[in-house]
Formats: C-alpha cells, structure tokens, sequence
C-alpha cells in the first residue's frame, strides 16, 4: 500500500475530514487532497507530524512496513498492538486466565 492509501485509511479511521487534517498541519485543504491523489507528497517535516499525530511509524505511512508503531527502536506489528490493547481491558483475575492459557499453548507447541 502507497502512502496515498495509508493517509486516506488512516485519517477515515480517525474519522477527520481533509479539512480537519489540513488544519492540523497548518495547511489548505487542497494539499491533503493532492496527497491522497498522488499529485503532490508531503515534505519531511509534514511526514512526521502525519507519523506523531496518527500515531504510526513513517515507514508505516510510507508503505515501507506494515507494521506501524515504533517502540524503543523496535516496531510492533498490528497483531500485537492489537493483543496489548484487549490485554489492557482485562481483570487482573483474566490477565492470569490468560497466561495461563498461553502456557499452555506453549507446552502444546512444544510436544507435537
């Protein structure tokens, strides 16, 4: 996927218009149009306001990866972001439900 798809994705999952966007980037909405269009590409120092404001890596929004946070130097793909998130939600007596249940899938993984 090109960084025009990623931005189109990422700012409709965000639920922001082009004119809201264009806003927080101290731009007009015209420019955020041309991004997604794939006339004209954002300058570095707007890629990383896109990065930090989505919450995504660059190479994210480039279409380098797809995996899209950076965590101390490391990228976490989607999944496990994903499993961080709903693991967050939990009681602390499902969190041991849950560890639990991943021992033993371990124990499974390593006997077959």
């Amino acid at each position: 996927m090109n960084f025009s798809n990623r931005l189109k994705q990422l700012r409709q999952k965000h639920n922001i218009t082009q004119s809201e966007l264009a806003d927080i980037l101290n731009l007009k909405p015209s420019a955020i149009s041309n991004y997604e269009s794939e006339r004209n590409e954002p300058s570095f120092d707007k890629l990383i306001l896109l990065s930090k404001y989505f919450d995504v890596s660059c190479d994210y929004l480039l279409g380098i990866t797809d995996a899209y946070l950076p965590i101390g130097g490391e990228v976490l793909d989607k999944d496990i972001v994903e499993f961080f998130d709903l693991y967050q939600q939990l009681t602390p007596q499902s969190v041991d439900e849950i560890k639990n249940y991943i021992r033993y899938l371990l124990y499974k993984q390593e006997n077959l």
